[in-house]
């Protein structure tokens, strides 16, 4: 049975895989296929905020494989349909076999799961890696034996070496640990003590690189405000989404209250299954929610000092989210009632998946449609600007004609003086002129780049509207 789970889950993630790769995926792979692993580590994860291993690991992948989109999203689908046998053995210890079951089945169809275990980044592979430290955890505290404890201290060291949000794993366990002191043996309490110390030490040495990396990502969020709100400021409202993201996945109506009532049923739902789980908690058991809670409190605190709140950043925790679904699940043994309660979480699942799967508006900005439209309407004296101060790499990646194509910002404080020259001088002598509105309410507020194209004689003659991307004005002159 468990075979057949991992089969539905690796065909599910397998479908829309090679869709668009949207802005952070071609960034890694743009830079990623083009830099050495000394460049890799010490100039581009600076820049890109997260610890080296997943840039390591791609970097060998892409010699191998290639940079297509399947390629570079493949080993996320790995990881992903690895981590669901994980939940598989982790239900399995806390519980017996049919709750096992339950958790892999509702995790193989989950649709937060599959979306980004279809994302070339590096979070199915830190949550691969915090599902087996958990794993290892969990048995340690039952067997404490010599083989768990290897697995925790490699698969912990690991995690910390693939995302930032994956460290609140390490309060949690600490907190845990304090909680239930005089539950576990003396002896395994006071062996966590070397364990993190070892693991400390294989950390430190990216710790040394840590602060300066923390201070560059600081210092752009003071530079631009407004990106901060979108990277992980903290709300009340984000705090509550990450709850619905984890059970409905990425897709939402731009009408809040349809929104609302349409999640309104599955809440009530999802809130029973919380309560019915309750029934079943233990000493061990209870992991699940430090596992689930914790970290998103903590990160939720953070953030009013750093701006890293984000669901998705979060999605580690969804493993014990799905451990409590299948714990309420199967709390009796009435066939029947289980029966009904285990089909309802699977339509809410799947039908969730199926809605992004096949519907392109919940899918990755389409810059592989963006850079198709520039290439059919462009000509020799054609260039694309884009309102940052660079050219952004999802159209570099996509830009297989070679279309000319500059940032037309100075900053994130972009200084009219200097936009106007900017624009002066990359349009001179261009007839035809292709400007992406994406991130330009962020970026470029007032408009700046439009406007100096007005002022230099362009005219605006159609607007393009590509899902994800926004507006491409195309001018002539």
């Amino acid at each position: 049975m468990i075979f057949l789970i991992l089969f539905v889950g690796l065909i599910l993630r397998l479908i829309s895989l090679n869709q668009s790769l949207w802005l952070d995926e071609a960034i890694n792979a743009v830079f990623v296929r083009s830099l050495n692993l000394k460049s890799l580590i010490f100039n581009y994860s600076l820049s890109d905020f997260h610890p080296p291993a997943y840039h390591v690991l791609m970097r060998g992948w892409i010699l191998l494989f290639g940079s297509s989109e399947i390629a570079l999203r493949m080993p996320s689908v790995i990881f992903g349909v690895a981590s669901i046998y994980l939940i598989y053995k982790i239900g399995k210890t806390l519980f017996d076999e049919k709750t096992a079951l339950i958790a892999a089945t509702l995790l193989s169809v989950a649709p937060l799961h599959i979306y980004y275990s279809q994302e070339a980044r590096m979070y199915m592979m830190a949550f691969f890696f915090i599902t087996s430290s958990v794993y290892f955890f969990i048995m340690i505290l039952k067997f404490d034996k010599l083989f768990y404890w290897i697995g925790f201290i490699v698969s912990t060291v690991l995690f910390l070496y693939s995302d930032y949000l994956p460290y609140l794993m390490i309060p949690t366990y600490l907190i845990y640990l304090f909680v239930f002191r005089k539950r576990i043996s003396k002896s395994t309490v006071k062996s966590f003590i070397p364990a993190f110390l070892l693991i400390s030490i294989f950390i430190v040495p990216w710790l040394l690189v840590f602060p300066k990396q923390l201070s560059t990502g600081l210092s752009a969020a003071a530079a631009s405000p407004s990106w901060s709100q979108v990277v992980g400021a903290p709300q009340l409202k984000t705090l509550m989404v990450t709850f619905v993201k984890f059970t409905i996945g990425r897709i939402t109506e731009d009408n809040k209250l349809s929104y609302a009532l349409m999640f309104a049923p599955i809440g009530f739902f999802v809130s029973l299954l919380f309560a019915f789980s309750t029934l079943r908690t233990s000493r061990l058991r209870s992991f699940l929610y430090f596992w689930l809670f914790l970290p998103i409190i903590i990160a939720f605190i953070v953030s009013f000092f750093i701006p890293i709140f984000s669901y998705f950043r979060l999605i580690f925790a969804l493993g014990a989210f799905y451990l409590i679904w299948a714990s309420a699940i199967n709390t009796v043994n009435w066939t029947l009632p289980t029966r009904i309660l285990l089909v309802i979480a699977i339509a809410i699942n799947l039908g969730s998946s199926i809605i992004y799967l096949l519907n392109p508006k919940f899918q990755r900005e389409d810059w592989k449609k963006a850079a198709a439209y520039v290439s059919r309407n462009a000509d020799r004296n054609s260039i694309v600007l884009f309102e940052s101060t660079y050219t952004l790499a999802p159209f570099d990646y996509y830009n297989s004609l070679n279309i000319d194509a500059k940032g037309a910002l100075d900053s994130f404080s972009p200084s009219p003086e200097k936009v106007a020259e900017n624009v002066k001088n990359y349009t001179h002598g261009k007839s035809k002129v292709f400007l992406f509105q994406y991130l330009s309410p962020i970026t470029d507020p007032r408009g700046l780049v439009f406007e100096n194209l007005s002022k230099a004689g362009y005219t605006n003659i159609k607007t393009e509207d590509i899902n994800g991307v926004g507006f491409i004005y195309e001018f002539e002159k």
